[in-house]
């Protein structure tokens, strides 16, 4: 299946890339977006990935762009 028409894919190893570049621990990227760290801990072990709302709190609150978390 091409890529281009699924949209990007989530990439737990570029959350925890992009997260330790900003000098976040998990717990901190969890309290700015007022969920139980352990969901950060799925997303960078890629057992699930966020739903459309978590990915934008996600992005705020490393206050990156979506291409740093995607493939």
């Amino acid at each position: 299946m091409d890529r281009a028409k699924t949209g990007p894919v989530f990439s737990g190893q570029k959350l925890k890339k992009a997260r330790t570049a900003r000098g976040l621990t998990q717990a901190q990227v969890a309290a700015r977006m007022n969920i139980g760290s352990v969901y950060i801990s799925q997303w960078e072990n890629d057992r699930h990935a966020p739903n459309g709302v978590n990915a934008m709190l996600l992005l705020r609150a490393l206050g990156c762009e979506m291409e740093e978390v995607t493939e």
